[in-house]
């Protein structure tokens, strides 16, 4: 087929033959067969393995890993500004609960801090709570716990030093 045949069939202008289409291939959408199942091995503290665990959850039919034997930390971090995030953002991705004290920032930064910790809780699957509510104290603290891990909210003020 020449150049111009060629162009009109790709805006539609010309005859389309039944071309097999090996972009799309409805077979490799599939589940796949055993020899293509990757294993995937688990550490710690690999921010890989925390998104592997979750891949290998929603794909457990065809995805073996060995079970995680880590138990998650309790972190305390005091940020200073929003550029401080890292320092809440990287301890809870590897897994680790994440105590954020924001009382020594101002409103507009704590805020955003806060809708930062609620992404990450979103997108990791994991929960907030505000420590400092019902406590009688004028602080602004909050935690932010992955999915399975099981720290109660009394040991969170204890680490918070609200109880």
């Amino acid at each position: 087929m020449s150049f111009i045949g060629s162009a009109k069939e790709f805006f539609g202008f010309g005859p389309y033959d039944e071309v097999e289409d090996t972009y799309y291939d409805e077979r490799s959408y599939r589940e796949p067969r055993a020899e293509q199942v990757p294993q995937t091995s688990r550490s710690a503290h690999s921010a890989h393995s925390a998104h592997s665990a979750h891949s290998a959850q929603r794909g457990a039919s065809y995805t073996a890993y060995e079970s995680r034997s880590f138990t998650p930390e309790i972190v305390s971090t005091a940020p200073r500004s929003y550029n401080d995030a890292k320092e809440i953002g990287e301890p809870f991705r590897d897994g680790d609960a994440v105590i954020m004290d924001l009382t020594d920032l101002d409103t507009a930064d704590a805020k955003r801090v806060v809708d930062f910790a609620a992404g990450l809780c979103f997108a990791l699957r994991g929960s907030m709570l505000n420590l400092a509510r019902n406590t009688g104290s004028r602080r602004r603290v909050f935690a932010i716990v992955p999915e399975n891990a099981r720290i109660t909210t009394d040991e969170l003020k204890r680490a918070a030093r609200l109880a």
